[in-house]
């Protein structure tokens, strides 16, 4: 594991849980524990709201009748998470447990620098490592050092509330991956949405890239061939970048900008790949794909924590994960922004397709055990294959040079390559190098893919038919419209065009792939049957609304899940975003993003990270000129569509 940066390790994701059998032991232990100790020792003291409070505050700390870190306070509080802090001196050293239980100043952050805090501000208790202080005092101060960190560059308050009619307003980014750092193993992607010890240890380079980035295969293969400058804070030369997909794009001050500027819905999909986890050299995690999914929850559930403990404690932070319809209304309308989960794995409940001699390694049993877990971690979208056939199903092709290597891991999952026919209707699936160009997936969806739709029918899931072979995604559809079910969508483009009308018939929701609001020239769709620019396509899912339902466009960019995001748009030298801009509430202002020493502006850098993103919407509107208002209005109005849609499903029978 790279240190410093925040994952669950190893050994957490294969800790064992606590029984109940055990519980009555602990407790008798603790009391045990407790009676052995001396009088004056009470109850352990928790993190009261007083002490939580602490976070971005300006304090000076004594200890004994004298100041704690001489020379260095007073100190700018930093949460590391929920009880958990920094302290920033003035001369950028960190308060440290130092040797032997002393208390000593660091240059750079470590674990020694993160002090659990309980107690009151009558007398705060401080605890790293093997230091443990009691009875700190702390006093407001002034004259504290900012800690470092990614800036806002947004001004006036997230908009809260709903429209005069009653509907709620914000953007939906519908197919996100804000914990793809354990995707393949956990040392495939380089940084973290967050690190206790701060920016300089989350947006870090991946130590296997070199000094120069050369040893970067994943970046190599995926990215811009060529070397690539790996210091990350303050510089940032190089990365985040458009197009570089193994560097973190998802960190959290960038998602609070995005929040900040209109944001107010994350479809996000824990995302595992087996077999391309297994045969990557390097990682540290696991690659079941079902173990995955556990680690990546308790990640984001982290982040959650990171963020209300920078917001002053539980429950204080703009981020919350929903598992109703109306969790996430409650919370868009307060303002902040809610989070929905779901899956995008190559063989979800360990439903492989068979190997020739090798029967499928899940049933009836596995897929009912699996989505009754799913259900029960807040988990409601699903999506049945990705990249791999599987038991389930046929896939929906990578295009191009991407398909052969993608068709090179279906080999070594299946025993097979794909399996072509002629298309038998217009609808297509991506063109694959070496295949003929109206070659459509063989396999259509199983017995175990039709019982698995179903299943997720019965508990009130949703199904994304995304990365399905046209055959499969089909009859998923015509099961979908067989039980009058309106839990359906499309979260990043990776359907037939033609699947909109009757996703949107259906009551489901459409989110379209956040591509460059304006083409290269020469440049071609990436998912086949789209254009590649986003507006062309957002025209062609408009055609097909259905008039009974609220209409609105979800975004998916795919960040994190080796998805290249949108360049920057080749006229903008002549019409080009002009900052500071308004955002869709008409009041927002956004500046240009800044980052440690580097200014990113969309014109320039494309969507270089996730806190551009309303510069990108940005850009669609100046690019859609006439156009621009309704285009950004249907994209403001994806909140209230997608919570719509997601009341029709809890109340179908």
């Amino acid at each position: 594991m790279r240190v410093g940066v925040h994952r669950t390790s190893p050994g957490a994701g294969f800790r064992r849980p606590v029984t109940r059998v055990a519980l009555p032991l602990l407790a008798a232990l603790a009391l045990l524990t407790g009676a052995m100790h001396s009088p004056a020792a009470d109850a352990t003291p928790t993190t009261t709201a007083e002490v939580n409070a602490l976070a971005g505050r300006c304090v000076a700390l004594s200890h004994q009748g004298g100041p704690l870190g001489t020379g260095s306070g007073p100190f700018r509080v930093r949460a590391a998470g929920l009880g958990r802090f920094l302290f920033y001196g003035t001369d950028a050293r960190l308060l440290s447990a130092g040797p032997r239980g002393s208390v000593a100043v660091e240059p750079r952050p470590t674990s020694r620098s993160i002090w659990a805090a309980t107690g009151s501000a009558a007398g705060i208790t401080l605890r790293s490592g093997a230091v443990e202080l009691h009875g700190v005092q702390s006093r407001a101060a002034t004259g504290c050092r900012n800690f470092p960190d990614a800036e806002l560059d947004v001004d006036g308050a997230p908009f809260t509330g709903v429209d005069g009619d009653g509907n709620l307003r914000g953007f939906v980014d519908s197919h996100a991956h804000l914990m793809s750092e354990q995707f393949l193993g956990g040392e495939f992607h380089c940084g973290a949405p967050y690190s206790p010890l701060g920016v300089t240890v989350a947006l870090r380079d991946c130590p296997d890239h070199g000094r120069d980035g050369v040893l970067a295969v994943g970046e190599q293969v995926l990215s811009r061939p060529g070397p690539h400058d790996t210091v990350g804070w303050p510089t940032f030369r190089d990365w985040p970048r458009w197009d570089s997909l193994t560097h973190e794009q998802t960190y959290y001050r960038w998602i609070e900008r995005a929040w900040r500027s209109g944001l107010r819905m994350i479809d996000n999909y824990y995302v595992q790949n087996r077999v391309l986890c297994e045969n990557y050299p390097l990682r540290d995690q696991p690659c079941d794909e079902m173990e995955s999914i556990r680690i990546q929850h308790r990640m984001l559930l982290g982040l959650r924590d990171y963020i209300d403990a920078q917001a002053g404690g539980p429950g204080r932070g703009f981020l919350r994960i929903v598992t109703t319809a109306a969790q996430a209304r409650r919370v868009v309308a307060a303002g902040k922004l809610a989070v929905t989960l779901g899956i995008e794995v190559a063989e979800p409940f360990g439903c492989r397709e068979g190997a020739p001699g090798r029967p499928a390694a899940c049933d009836r049993a596995a897929i009912d055990r699996g989505l009754d877990e799913l259900r029960a971690l807040g988990i409601r979208q699903v999506i049945l294959t990705h990249k791999f056939d599987n038991a389930l199903g046929g896939t929906r092709f990578d295009q191009g040079a991407t398909g052969v290597a993608v068709n090179a891991g279906q080999q070594l999952s299946t025993g097979h390559p794909w399996v072509t026919q002629p298309c038998p209707t217009d609808q297509h699936d991506n063109p694959v190098v070496g295949y003929p160009r109206n070659a459509c997936n063989v396999r259509g969806l199983t017995a175990l893919g039709e019982y698995t739709v179903r299943a997720i029918i019965a508990r009130r899931m949703i199904v994304d038919v995304d990365h399905l072979s046209v055959k499969s995604a089909t009859r998923v559809l015509d099961i979908i419209a067989a039980h009058h079910y309106p839990g359906v969508v499309s979260s990043h483009s990776w359907t037939d065009k033609t699947n909109y009308r009757r996703i949107l018939t259906a009551g489901g929701a459409v989110g379209l792939f956040a591509t460059p609001a304006e083409a290269e020239p020469g440049e071609v769709g990436r998912h086949g049957d789209l254009p590649p620019d986003f507006l062309s396509a957002w025209r062609i899912l408009r055609a097909q609304r259905d008039p009974r339902f609220y209409f609105g466009v979800g975004f998916g960019p795919d960040m994190g899940g080796l998805g290249k995001q949108a360049h920057p748009r080749p006229s903008a030298t002549r019409t080009p975003v002009v900052y500071p801009f308004l955002a869709a509430d008409g009041r927002t202002r956004i500046w240009r993003q800044v980052t440690g020493r580097r200014v990113f502006d969309v014109n320039r850098d494309g969507t270089a990270h996730y806190g551009l993103l309303p510069d990108w919407i940005e850009s669609l509107r100046v690019q859609a000129g006439a156009d621009g208002p309704r285009l950004v209005g249907d994209l403001f109005a994806a909140a209230e569509a997608y919570v719509r849609m997601w009341e029709r499903v809890e109340g179908s029978r």
